[in-house]
């Protein structure tokens, strides 16, 4: 997450040395961003990835005086000044009220900002509140920014959505479909229900955030979901990789990832989702979409990982326009809004706080354990 890969665009590094200014009062101010510290256990690795962000960096100076530490207890107990931290950990390594799963509250208590990557963690909704109490008491003592990565909200066409849902009334029906493509997923904490939480907590939080984004809060009590799970008939899978079958045959069957999920809600304004998870494709590309519902329209949110566009059909037309908003790095404008709060000291450009993201969590983690346990 904080520096790429081969799964996705995202990479917190390359965003951070584009920014080189921000918006305060309504005029750009130059502002020197420096990456003091990187915190990883494998910190042999970590020295191998800041050496060559040294070399291929545009602003090799921003990387100069990083140090690299085994922990983020060294890390942020040993550097005098940190303003930020990006935390893009595994999420059974954040989120909890124990160490060394507590990064969030460390750096809650030293006043360091935050933008924290989904999912906020993977252990039970009741722990990961009372992270999220520690959490505000300290923006409330301390003015503390803290940002959770939900980029989609910084999206042109989630906001383009949004301006159609305000112009044309609410939202009756979301329909959510995420289809994961498996076959080169070879990272083992992923297939580790224990570790990542599972593919709705993990995966599809993204678009159970985006459900209440549109929509609204969310009637947990009116959650029902089922599950297709491995051990059962239709849970084999053709391409999956030998050691990953070694693998899970070495799980609970608890542990293991579920390859359907289908889930229905109503949300607390009356109306209803649904949410269709599978772990189904082979390759590396992945199938998702968005549809809604409303009163005289249909709007389906098309390539939300690639090429984001926007089919739609508007009240009173029987046309459906497909609208592309053109390029739009939703990661640079997420990390430049989390920037922008610290050095304007509020957080308006922030578009998913914790106190927000833990209500996103919490309807993941329902989903999560309807299915497990119908």
């Amino acid at each position: 997450m904080n520096f790429g890969g081969g799964e996705g665009p995202w990479n917190h590094a390359k965003r951070v040395e584009e920014i080189s200014s921000v918006t305060r009062n309504g005029e750009e101010v130059p502002i020197t961003i420096h990456i003091v510290g990187i915190a990883d256990p494998f910190e042999a690795h970590a020295k191998k990835v800041l050496e060559n962000q040294r070399k291929i960096s545009p602003k090799p100076a921003m990387w100069k005086d990083t140090q690299v530490f085994a922990s983020y207890e060294t890390m942020i107990n040993t550097l005098p000044k940190i303003d930020a931290v990006f935390v893009g950990v595994p999420p059974g390594s954040h989120g909890s009220v124990s160490t060394p799963n507590n990064i969030e509250m460390a750096c809650a208590a030293k006043g360091i900002h935050m933008c924290i990557e989904k999912p906020i963690s993977c252990y039970p909704i009741d722990e990961v509140q009372q992270v999220a109490d520690a959490i505000k008491r300290a923006v409330d003592r301390d003015g503390l920014v803290v940002s959770v990565a939900y980029m989609f909200r910084y999206n042109k066409a989630v906001q383009k959505i949004k301006e159609i849902i305000e112009e044309h009334g609410p939202v009756r029906a979301f329909n959510a479909r995420y289809n994961t493509a498996y076959s080169m997923l070879n990272k083992e904490m992923w297939w580790n229900v224990d570790k990542c939480g599972g593919p709705i907590v993990e995966q599809a939080t993204h678009f159970c955030d985006l459900a209440r984004f549109f929509c609204g809060e969310v009637d947990l009590s009116t959650v029902s979901a089922t599950s297709i799970k491995q051990h059962e008939p239709l849970g084999a899978l053709k391409a999956l990789p030998l050691g990953l079958q070694n693998l899970e045959q070495s799980l609970s069957p608890a542990q293991r990832v579920p390859r359907v999920t289908s889930a229905l809600w109503r949300f607390t304004n009356g109306a209803i989702g649904s949410l269709m998870h599978g772990v189904q494709l082979h390759g590396q590309k992945y199938e998702a979409e968005i549809e809604l519902w409303g009163d005289g329209y249909r709007i389906v949110f098309l390539e939300p990982y690639g090429n984001c566009k926007l089919s739609v059909r508007l009240s009173g037309s029987e046309t459906t326009e497909v609208i592309s908003l053109g390029e739009d790095d939703m990661y640079l404008t997420e990390d430049r809004a989390f920037v922008e709060s610290i050095v304007n000291k509020n957080t308006r450009a922030i578009q998913s706080s914790y106190e927000d993201s833990v209500q996103t969590y919490a309807l993941t983690w329902k989903i999560r354990s309807m299915a497990e346990n119908q």
